[in-house]
């Protein structure tokens, strides 16, 4: 199948329409790794404390903690009774405890959270529930936040 100009494809009597054929220096090419997601399956129940490399998506119950280094994503049918601290959290089910994010917290309409929510920025869509305090704050405030020690000081003493 050929492609015409702007990446729309000709149709041609006998092929196939669908996805277009890999050229070669395009076969040559590594695949691109994509992002993996640890997943607790809707019927599972854990507890305890997770640590997650990438990306987590509950869609059962978990007790416990969860850390992250990226996206927690809670579902509908979801319950998390536990802290969770990863750079985005997304909560459409239930959640019982804190939620620490380094970008952003987003409850969906269907997400309820019971707990303090600190994150530079938060997003609650209508419908949803929360019971319990905010904290927005800049990134780049944090880190200047932190007292330097005074060298010049110190070399007195």
């Amino acid at each position: 199948m050929a492609t015409i100009g702007s990446g729309w494809q000709k149709l041609e009597v006998g092929r196939r329409f669908g996805r277009r054929e890999a050229s070669p220096e395009e076969a040559q090419k590594p695949p691109v790794e994509e992002e993996r997601t640890a997943l607790i399956h809707e019927g599972c129940e854990v507890e305890g404390t997770l640590s997650v490399e990438n990306s987590l998506r509950v869609q059962g119950d978990f007790r416990g903690r969860i850390q992250a280094r990226k996206t927690v994503t809670i579902d509908e049918r979801a319950s998390v009774n536990g802290d969770i601290q990863a750079r985005s959290v997304i909560i459409c089910g239930a959640v019982v405890g804190d939620v620490t994010a380094s970008r952003e917290v987003v409850i969906r309409a269907t997400g309820r959270l019971h707990g303090d929510v600190k994150a530079p920025a938060f997003q609650v869509e209508r419908g949803a529930f929360l019971n319990g305090r905010t904290e927005m704050y800049r990134p780049e405030r944090v880190a200047q936040s932190q007292p330097e020690p005074d060298l010049a000081h110190e070399a007195i003493r």
